[in-house]
């Protein structure tokens, strides 16, 4: 088994989903800590066109100490190379031999892979489902989001707060509080149903 990094945003690992049926492909990188992704569209999977994706990320959340990654074009090119030296960052370049380093990534890829064809074979803007669907993995309990930035991400999902007053009769509030456990145990299940079928 491979350690788990011992901070968020330490080891990336980093691949490529696509090409979409409209042409484009996108760079997937994932904290190997808190498995959170980042997605960039691209029309190219030339080092021209993948290394301002990647500077950008690493502008959002700093410049990584280890990037993983295949060792396909352009990440065994001297300009990548080049890129990490500049950053700073180790480029580990992961064999056919150990897939397992890179399965994170590699497993992140096929959900999007997925998702997008979905979404073209139902007519919806992928584009704009991809920024949906992130916004809701990222938020998921125990979420990726959480353990990237210590607190929870604000989603349209409802909370479940009540609130008793003193006046409120004894039987109100243990129904109510039996209400809300139902409720909260529910929302739970149906949060695992999610997990399971994604």
């Amino acid at each position: 088994m491979i350690p788990l990094p011992e901070h968020a945003w330490e080891e990336i690992s980093v691949d490529f989903a696509g090409p979409f049926p409209t042409g484009e492909y996108s760079v997937i990188m994932m904290d190997d800590y808190s498995r959170f992704p980042e997605v960039e569209i691209l029309y190219s999977t030339s080092a021209k066109a993948v290394i301002p994706k990647v500077n950008q990320i690493f502008a959002r959340f700093s410049t990584p100490i280890v990037l993983k990654s295949d060792n396909e074009p352009p990440f065994n090119g001297t300009e990548f190379a080049a890129f990490a030296k500049k950053l700073g960052f180790h480029h580990r370049k992961i064999t056919p031999l150990c897939p397992e380093a890179n399965a994170e990534a590699e497993r992140f890829v096929r959900t999007v892979n997925k998702f997008i064809h979905a979404c073209e074979s139902e007519n919806s803007s992928w584009k704009e489902e991809l920024r949906n669907f992130l916004r809701q993995f990222r938020s998921t309990p125990h979420s990726a989001h959480e353990a990237l930035t210590g607190r929870k991400m604000k989603t349209s999902l409802p909370e479940i707060h009540i609130e008793m007053d003193s006046s409120s009769s004894t039987c109100s509030k243990l129904a109510m509080k039996d209400f809300a456990s139902k409720a909260k145990k529910n929302l739970q299940i149906g949060q695992e149903k999610l997990k399971h079928t994604a």
